[in-house]
């Protein structure tokens, strides 16, 4: 199937600087969606899966692994578990989970995990935070993060293309990030902790809409406010307010990326979400981050 052209032109300089970041960093794939007062102005694709022969071509369910970019996800199942279970953000994990000793909790508490602050991995086996999140939200919930968030959001936002990747499928986008330098996909736990959240450009711009309308998607309640309030009250009391729930704050935006490349920011304001998919990336990804947030931030105002 090829993707359909969807331009708004003062969107060119954002598509503009992504084909020459996508030509600088050396990926094969690139692509751009964005969302304003809920519908999309622009979509955007280039390119291939990989390099090879008999690559497919990037198309709207081309699902890109977001790497990082997850951790709004599991971020996001903490806050629902804990505003529904009413559990104090400030409780410590280990009276939570009390039969994983081998994880050597110590003081951790929920808030720690939702600011990503403290230890980033636990006991003698070096189990992430992620995946401490993961139990906590099964002991608090009965799921894991990805039965939570495809009961609650992606089967009704209809996400078709976004999963916790086990078995490989056509649709998925290789990356570079690999030690080698071959593309590779990632194949892990379909749990929800692990780096291998796929999503399609096109479902990662309604992720980002899902987080500017606070949890109303046509007029549905699919999140309770509560969560939303949770992230206010975590941003007023965290010194380092830059990071919460896996969202980086700035004065007009906030966003989240991956190491492969992929990009989500959402602008408040301006009732917008804009979404490019990469899939290699830099080492000069804060530069890149602000120089993508602030040339969106214009193309908007334009």
């Amino acid at each position: 199937m090829i993707a359909p052209a969807l331009t708004d032109n003062k969107f060119l300089p954002l598509i503009s600087y992504t084909e020459k970041a996508k030509e600088k960093y050396g990926s094969s794939a690139a692509s751009i969606v964005i969302i304003q007062d809920n519908k999309i102005l622009t979509e955007w694709y280039s390119g291939k899966h990989h390099f090879k022969n008999g690559s497919l071509a990037v198309t709207t369910d081309s699902m890109f692994n977001l790497y990082s970019l997850r951790k709004t996800y599991v971020g996001f199942a903490t806050a629902i578990a804990v505003v529904e279970s009413k559990m104090s953000i400030d409780c410590k994990v280990s009276d939570v989970l009390t039969k994983f000793p081998e994880y050597e909790l110590g003081n951790t508490t929920i808030r720690d995990l939702a600011t990503k602050s403290g230890a980033k991995y636990f006991g003698p086996k070096r189990i992430e935070r992620e995946e401490v999140a993961c139990e906590l939200i099964k002991k608090l919930t009965g799921y894991n993060i990805a039965e939570l968030l495809t009961k609650r959001i992606f089967k009704p936002m209809k996400l078709t293309d976004t999963e916790w990747i086990s078995v490989h499928t056509e649709k998925l986008v290789c990356d570079f990030q690999a030690a080698d330098g071959y593309a590779s996909v990632r194949i892990e736990s379909n749990e929800g902790h692990e780096r291998n959240l796929y999503s399609s450009a096109r479902d990662l711009a309604q992720w980002g809409n899902l987080h500017l309308n606070r949890g109303l998607i046509n007029h549905n309640e699919l999140v309770p406010v509560e969560v939303f309030r949770l992230v206010d009250q975590l941003r007023i009391d965290t010194e380092d307010k830059n990071r919460i729930f896996g969202w980086y704050y700035q004065d007009k935006c906030y966003y989240a990326s991956g190491a492969a490349g992929c990009h989500c920011v959402i602008v408040p304001e301006l009732n917008a979400v804009g979404v490019r998919m990469l899939n290699k990336y830099t080492e000069d990804y804060t530069e890149d981050q602000n120089y993508f947030n602030e040339t969106f931030y214009k193309c908007l105002q334009a």
